[in-house]
């Protein structure tokens, strides 16, 4: 559990914008196609906006973007660090019937000095999945950020 509240703090970034968003969401496409796997939802949000959204071919609706959203803004954390938290204690028991939102992994907090300025959605792999799929990426552009 530590560990993924570590990984929090480690992908906070100096800066991030529109741009970056744009970036993160091509990273996002780039990797589902050089690792084969199956076509995804992505949204990223910044403060409170949507400034990046894509469904791949095959892919429609956005309830599992929303309810992923809802969960990183209401409780500050990446939905699958919830998952991993109610694994173990059961305290978002009551949240796994409710349909705004989604106990499981694919959303995660974009981070900005250690302040939480929006977060990043992905949904269509199995939930850890979505989750590491994020994290690849966003370890990726923060790396690119650092060097330039």
């Amino acid at each position: 559990m530590d560990d993924l509240l570590q990984l929090e703090k480690d992908l906070s970034f100096q800066s991030f914008d529109h741009e970056d968003a744009y970036i993160l969401g091509q990273m996002l496409v780039e990797k589902v196609k050089q690792d084969h796997l199956k076509n995804i939802r992505i949204r990223i949000v910044l403060h409170h906006d949507i400034v990046f959204q894509y469904l791949m071919n095959g892919k429609t609706g956005d309830e599992w973007l929303n309810r992923k959203q809802k969960t990183v803004e209401t409780f500050g954390h990446s939905s699958y660090y919830i998952w991993a938290q109610n694994e173990q204690t059961h305290q978002y028991d009551h949240y796994l019937q409710d349909s705004q939102f989604a106990i499981c992994g694919g959303g995660f907090p974009l981070m900005v000095q250690n302040q939480r300025i929006g977060c990043c959605i992905v949904s269509g792999l199995e939930h850890d999945q979505d989750h590491q799929i994020i994290v690849h990426c966003l370890q990726k552009l923060k790396r690119k950020k650092e060097q330039s």
